[in-house]
């Protein structure tokens, strides 16, 4: 389940934590877990089911910290419902118009599927192309590591930071 931080103030909360995912049973869980942890009442939770890029476009400019995206299928889900690379470039284009100067995007890639070996080589073609002035990139992968299973190489790492 991706969440998005952001700096917004509301109910006496000292920030928001939204949390979406493309499958109801994510969210739920997730709901489920963090429900169970004490609350200190400082941090209000947000849960959203659906598209990330509408989602983050209703963000206003600045207002997050932090967006993380976990890209690819839920792990013993129905691996039908996927992330897609125009749907991801879309909703990263968004994230980085609301992260504030010094906020993080951080994408975890997933190619060992067809339509995530094609996201992944979005979202890296998108984030090389982010000006350097403005944003700092970081890719971090694997180099030795495949899928026993199917060959594929082994997840990655993106790290955006917003500059000013």
């Amino acid at each position: 389940l991706e969440g998005g931080g952001g700096g917004g103030q509301s109910g006496g909360a000292a920030g928001c934590l939204l949390l979406c995912d493309l499958q109801q049973r994510a969210v739920d869980e997730t709901r489920r877990r963090l429900e169970a942890l004490p609350s200190s009442g400082l941090l209000e939770l947000d849960f959203r089911c659906g598209d990330h890029a509408p989602v983050l476009e209703g963000l206003a400019a600045g207002s997050a910290d932090l967006v993380v995206f976990n890209l690819g299928y839920l792990p013993g889900g129905d691996k039908s419902i996927v992330t897609t690379a125009e749907g991801t470039v879309r909703a990263m284009s968004a994230a980085e118009a609301a992260v504030a100067p010094g906020g993080c995007v951080s994408v975890a890639l997933y190619p060992g599927h067809e339509e995530g070996s094609r996201e992944a080589e979005a979202v890296l073609e998108h984030a090389a192309r982010l000006p350097q002035g403005g944003w700092s990139v970081l890719s971090s992968q694997w180099i030795n590591q495949r899928s026993k299973r199917s060959g594929s190489p082994a997840p990655s790492l993106l790290l955006l930071q917003r500059m000013h």
